[in-house]
């Protein structure tokens, strides 16, 4: 990922390589007068006084001079300004992705707190005046409201389970990645149309924490759209060890990923949970053909 601090450093490092491209030709130009020319002048007709000198200061002045504007051909402004805009939108895609994800942030937040008000906040009101009306009611009448409380209990506390796992599987840091990954997958398929085939090779030894959450979220974002816009037929989830990481690989024979939505939000957080990590994500797509994503990531997070 890009650092929006880094245009001084870009710039310094340009400069830096034009001073020792231009030192280069200065000794190019001196190595050319001091070995070169002398046996060169050599093997010429004689000439009088200094014209052998001066013929070797004018060939290395031209050699010195066409290698300095080369130089500065190659590093002129215009590349420097080049890269400069390059380094701007670079920062503006993270601004953009900052943004995204603040709304994503906020959007998950009024999520759970309608689920917590609107559902949660009304059955455990619910079970409150059910549990007061019990007083003076007849037997079978409490026997009654005892029933309706006890599901509406049941019910909460399935509600606030779905809330827990959304928020983080509890087979992620129980059972693994493996366990974590093959609970998800049947879980989003469950009444699915498509079909899904689960390639999980049993790993012998658990990746940091870290990886394995940012695995488990990129398999959980890359079948959540492949149910909301492939319109598949057929899926595979396939993990595996490769080059000393871990490799995830969604793919479907849906209707692919459209041009305008292969930087959405999703896929742009996918990416950077891989990169962040040390990792990579590729993503490779045709309109009516399907979607293929791969995301590779090391064992053990690895510094930016």
């Amino acid at each position: 990922m890009a650092n929006p601090n880094t245009g001084r450093g870009f710039r310094a490092r340009l400069h830096g390589r034009l001073w020792l491209l231009c030192l280069a030709a200065c000794a190019v130009a001196l190595g050319w007068q001091a070995w070169v020319m002398p046996r060169l002048l050599a093997n010429l007709p004689p000439m009088p006084g200094m014209a052998p000198f001066w013929i070797a200061m004018l060939l290395s002045a031209l050699l010195l001079g066409t290698s300095l504007f080369l130089l500065l051909r190659r590093l002129r402004p215009g590349r420097d300004d080049e890269l400069a805009a390059q380094l701007r939108r670079q920062q503006q895609e993270l601004q953009a992705l900052a943004g995204r994800l603040i709304d994503l942030q906020e959007t998950e937040r009024r999520m759970l707190s309608r689920e917590l008000h609107d559902d949660i906040g009304q059955a455990i009101t619910a079970i409150k005046l059910g549990v007061m009306s019990i007083d003076g009611e007849s037997a079978p009448v409490r026997e009654e409201i005892v029933r309706e409380v006890v599901g509406l209990a049941d019910q909460t506390i399935a509600k606030l389970r779905d809330i827990s796992m959304l928020l983080r599987p509890p087979q992620l840091d129980a059972l693994g990645l493996e366990a974590a990954l093959r609970w998800q997958s049947e879980r989003l398929f469950r009444a699915a149309p498509a079909e899904l085939e689960l390639r999980l090779d049993a790993l012998q030894d658990r990746a940091d924490p870290a990886v394995e959450l940012a695995c488990f979220r990129i398999a959980q974002e890359a079948l959540t759209n492949v149910l909301r816009h492939a319109d598949a037929r057929q899926v595979t989830l396939t993990l595996s060890r490769q080059e000393g990481g871990l490799m995830l690989h969604v793919l479907d024979d849906g209707r692919g990923v459209a041009p305008d939505r292969i930087d959405g939000l999703g896929l742009l957080t996918m990416r950077e949970r891989a990169q962040l990590l040390g990792g990579h994500f590729d993503i490779e797509t045709e309109p009516g053909a399907g979607t293929s994503v791969r995301a590779w990531l090391p064992l053990k997070p690895q510094a930016q």
